[in-house]
């Protein structure tokens, strides 16, 4: 999968829909019909008047192999349930000139090969109904993000070119626990720079303030640039993996090392977000590297004084 769109598992089924009603439009434009929730469920989002019916469905994570697959596996069950079930209400809809010839299934992550025999046992059980509205030849399938890559790469950079970030409330340090604060401050005493307690206080403030910063940015994000927040945190988890297995074995002086760090998540920031301003980088990124030296992924051998 595309490191971009692993960060789409975990999605809220809200906003999985919305993003998939907006690659979808993308990719079928004035062919693709949306169908409102109003006036009760018909088991699908959208269809085209090529004959492609759409389902989106997010589960909620996380969740293991097994049971993500299980629940994808119901869902599908009931909803090829209602597109055999509403008949009458789905002949009007469709009308005469539309028959169905794919009924998809479409998620943020499929990784059981289980769900593609289940769909094809939901297309001999469609095909065996004999629905006026359904193409013999119709075939029930699963598709992620991935079978849209073009479409939903346009969604994507359209939100970064109208990125806008908002003003920033005033920041309400008492929220941060202080044993995090403890540990970020004794992590930072071994920078050789910071172990004047006066200067180590006055960073350790700023990197409070960015995180909390930040933490507002990010949730501003996930509200209004779906695509951008997955992308976003899909690279910082990823990052984070990296102080794990790899900054960790770097014998650098911590100084060094806390600078890449800061550099190379300012610069995985801006290959997410490149319409933010540098001001709005940088407090994303140092809001980061905070959370990183409170919660531990990143710490420093201790350095001799010189």
């Amino acid at each position: 999968m595309d490191q971009s769109m692993r960060g789409l598992i975990g999605l809220s089924g809200t906003e999985w829909q919305d993003l998939c009603m907006r690659v979808l439009r993308v990719q079928y434009g004035a062919d693709l019909v949306p169908v409102p929730d109003t006036g009760g469920d018909h088991g699908l989002e959208a269809y085209t008047l090529q004959g492609h019916l759409f389902q989106c469905y997010s589960p909620e994570e996380p969740l293991s192999y097994q049971k993500r697959y299980e629940k994808q596996r119901d869902k599908c069950t009931r909803d090829v349930g209602k597109f055999i079930d509403k008949a009458d209400k789905l002949k009007k809809l469709f009308g005469e000139h539309v028959k169905i010839n794919r009924w998809i299934l479409l998620c943020p992550y499929i990784d059981n090969k289980d769900l593609v025999a289940h769909c094809a046992s939901q297309t001999k059980r469609i095909r065996d109904a004999n629905l006026e509205y359904a193409d013999p030849d119709i075939h029930v399938i699963c598709q992620t993000m991935e079978d849209y890559e073009l479409s939903y790469k346009r969604v994507v950079n359209a939100q970064l070119a109208r990125m806008h970030l908002p003003p920033l409330s005033e920041p309400d340090y008492s929220s941060v626990d202080s044993d995090d604060v403890d540990k970020m401050r004794e992590k930072l005493g071994k920078v050789s720079r910071l172990r004047d307690e006066s200067r180590r206080q006055d960073y350790v403030r700023r990197l409070l303030q960015s995180y909390l910063n930040s933490q507002e940015y990010r949730a501003y994000i996930k509200d209004h640039y779906t695509e951008i927040h997955a992308l976003l945190e899909s690279e910082l988890d990823d990052l984070e993996q990296r102080l794990v297995m790899e900054f960790s074995l770097e014998e650098g002086p911590p100084a060094a090392l806390l600078q890449k760090v800061i550099q190379e998540t300012e610069s995985r920031v801006r290959s997410c977000a490149p319409d933010t301003t540098l001001s709005d980088s940088r407090t994303l990124a140092l809001g980061k590297v905070a959370e990183w030296l409170m919660s531990c992924p990143l710490d420093f051998y201790e350095e001799l004084a010189s």
